[in-house]
This record gives structure tokens, C-alpha cells and sequence, in this order.
């Protein structure tokens, strides 16, 4: 019985560990290229509960040290894991590629790494390749 017990606790607390890991699902902007002032919409979705991310931030790799501050996404009013953020490309943007960094904060405002961008230097949650022309 007490074998059976826990057992019991030791599979609900995998579960729950399996459950908090958040993973990227998507990171996409439309239109995928778009001139100065141009309005485009990032979308980023993370599995899990929405609890367990509070902040997204978005961070050109190539301009992290020329822009004032990273464009920061809003939660979606829906309650799932999604963020968002709508607005014009800046005037001021060269054209040319650039990489979206995704940078991500859990409940305890500790960076989300997640395994297959944690080599990047701005953002370790994700990445969006963006085209300004």
C-alpha cells in the first residue's frame, strides 16, 4: 500500500513538472516582410498554462544596442499562452533581414531557455525572421 502510495506521488509530480515546461509552439510575424511604417502583427504561442509566462519581449539581434528599449508583447485576452504585438515598422529601420529574438520571462521572472535557442545572445525563447524592404 505504501509502494502504491508513492507511486501515486512520484507520477503526479512528473506530471506537473511536464506540465510547467514551456515549449515554443509558433513565433510568426505577417506580413513576413513589410517597408518603414508598415504595419505588421507578431504573434508567439507557448504551450502550457498562461500562468506560467509573464513577460515577452522581442529583440532585433542585428540593432539590440541602437534601439531604446525591446518591443514588449502583450498577454492575449483569450487566457491561452499567446502574445502579441501590433505596430508600424520604425521610419528610422534599415532595410535588409533581421532576426526577432524572443525573450521570455517565467512567474518567478526567470529567462525561459528553451534548448534549441539557447545560443542566442538577446533571447533565448525563440526567434522570427523578419525582412525590411
Amino acid at each position: 500500500m505504501r509502494n502504491l502510495v508513492l507511486s501515486i506521488l512520484v507520477l503526479l509530480l512528473i506530471v506537473t513538472v511536464v506540465q510547467a515546461k514551456v515549449k515554443l509552439v509558433e513565433a510568426k510575424i505577417d506580413p513576413a516582410a513589410a517597408g518603414p511604417g508598415e504595419t505588421v502583427n507578431v504573434t508567439v504561442e507557448f504551450s502550457g498554462k498562461a500562468k506560467n509566462v509573464s513577460k515577452v519581449l522581442m529583440v532585433p539581434r542585428e540593432y539590440a544596442y541602437e534601439i531604446d528599449q525591446p518591443f514588449y508583447l502583450q498577454a492575449d485576452s483569450s487566457g491561452a499562452n499567446i502574445w502579441r504585438l501590433e505596430g508600424p515598422v520604425p521610419y528610422e529601420a534599415p532595410m535588409g533581414e533581421v532576426n526577432l529574438e524572443i525573450k521570455a520571462y517565467d512567474a518567478k521572472d526567470n529567462e525561459i531557455v528553451i534548448k534549441e535557442f539557447e545560443e542566442q545572445t538577446h533571447g533565448k525563447a525563440g526567434l522570427i525572421k523578419f525582412e525590411i524592404k
